[in-house]
């Protein structure tokens, strides 16, 4: 088994982070002698959270008022993140399938299947962005606990709220992030 630094930090640090919720919210102290059954327990904990994050996706697709993917092969970036070959990766893809009428879905995976290089960095953007995701999940879920313990009092909402609403902008811009970057690795290979 071959274990990479994201695969290790993507389940730490939001096990931490919710495990110290939790600590919060059961009002129980960190015991510094219990370091190492911590880390299992956020191992775990982070595991879970990558799960539940993977389950959200179509809700966090919802909010962003799009799949990324989608947005960006229908001509439509955001802030920040600017595709402007969207009717060129059209062409070249809708002439790779023998459906008439393809799904922006299908026209992805064509590119996909072009990205998955060992030289590019595509698989650094889909880690970042599944990273970004279940930061988002974290929060969320993190917020809600503290939400829940602390309701009455208003510097948790202003410390929980502008959050989740920050990781959830740098979760869209991530994902947009990683579509565009296949999009580009596809146009590159179609024009080498």
């Amino acid at each position: 088994m071959n274990f990479k630094l994201y695969d290790i930090l993507s389940s730490l640090v939001p096990g931490f982070l919710l495990l110290l919720v939790i600590l919060e919210f059961f009002n129980l102290s960190f015991d510094n002698k219990l370091v190492v059954p911590y880390t299992a327990i956020a191992f775990l904990f982070g595991y879970l959270v990558n799960t539940i994050s993977s389950w959200l996706e179509d809700i966090y697709f919802f909010t962003w008022k799009g799949k990324p993917s989608d947005c960006l092969l229908n001509g439509k970036d955001i802030w920040k993140v600017r595709f402007y070959e969207s009717q060129k990766a059209n062409e070249l893809l809708k002439a790779e399938t023998t459906k008439s009428d393809p799904t922006n879905d299908e026209l992805f995976s064509i590119a996909m299947r072009y990205a998955n290089q060992k030289d590019s960095r595509v698989e650094d953007f889909n880690s970042s962005y599944a990273f970004s995701r279940s930061l988002l999940t974290c929060v969320l879920i993190g917020g809600i606990f503290l939400l829940i313990r602390n309701y009455n009092d208003l510097k948790f909402y202003l410390l929980i709220i502008p959050a989740i609403i920050i990781v959830w902008l740098r979760c869209k811009q991530r994902g947009y992030y990683f579509s565009r970057e296949v999009l580009l690795v596809y146009l590159k290979n179609k024009n080498s």
